[in-house]
């Protein structure tokens, strides 16, 4: 929901109590200039959730984003988000600005339910705003005994992030004007000697590249029941 008008956005959190939260931040970490992890605190006793579930903040009277969750612990009342901060908008400069001590009304998880728990392989491909729904993924998967992998493209200044999040990720350089083009090579240099293409896919991030993986992997003969995406961001669009 990225824009509503305001009296509909106030009616919403006044008579529809049950789908909004109060929650407090507990903590935040910067694990690069970009890349900003915070820990919230709520009541989640009554919350489901599962990997790909996110939550909208509202960012101003007129504006929400949401953002994936990476971890969550019910009993403890807390859940995690990892933050891409680059400066270009109303979302990244309200998670910029959360410190401890800040309270918050958000919604209660929702989403797409990407995650097949039926594949023993699973192969994943995004950038810095897919990091959550990466970690909640391997967690997941870590629990079910699964194998994951996958390739991220990411700016100069976060190749470095997954190996601090614990990724076992293949990561390539972004490119502006080649959306996923190194992540494309890289996949074709790894299928002939690999089962990766009986592998469930998941595409996040930039609809651009998710756009452009998505027809390399048609291409190459993967099912699209197998092929699972969401684009998080466009260039020129705000709110996805």
């Amino acid at each position: 929901m990225p824009y509503i008008p305001k009296w509909i956005a106030d009616s919403m959190e006044s008579l529809l109590p049950s789908k909004f939260m109060n929650a407090s931040v507990d903590s935040s970490v910067y694990i690069s200039p970009e890349i900003k992890n915070i820990v919230f605190t709520a009541n989640l006793k009554e919350v489901d959730f599962y990997p790909g579930a996110a939550v909208n903040f509202r960012i101003s009277p007129n504006d929400f984003r949401h953002y994936t969750i990476s971890s969550f612990d019910r009993e403890a009342g807390t859940f995690e988000i990892i933050f891409h901060i680059h400066g270009n908008g109303p979302g990244s400069d309200l998670a910029s600005q959360l410190k401890a001590g800040d309270h918050l009304k958000i919604t209660v998880p929702g989403g797409r339910k990407l995650y097949h728990k039926e594949k023993e392989r699973h192969f994943f491909f995004g950038d810095e705003t897919s990091l959550s729904f990466y970690v909640a993924l391997m967690q997941e998967m870590e629990k079910n005994g699964q194998s994951c992998t996958g390739v991220l493209e990411l700016s100069e200044q976060n190749m470095e992030v997954p190996a601090l999040l614990g990724f076992e990720a293949m990561v390539v350089l972004k490119i502006a004007d080649h959306p996923a083009q190194q992540a494309i090579s890289y996949l074709q240099s790894i299928a002939e000697q690999d089962t990766v293409l009986n592998s469930a896919f998941y595409l996040t991030g930039n609809v651009a590249s998710v756009q452009e993986f998505r027809k390399t992997l048609k291409r190459m003969g993967v099912s699209s029941k197998n092929i699972m995406f969401q684009g998080y961001w466009a260039e020129g669009s705000a709110g996805l």
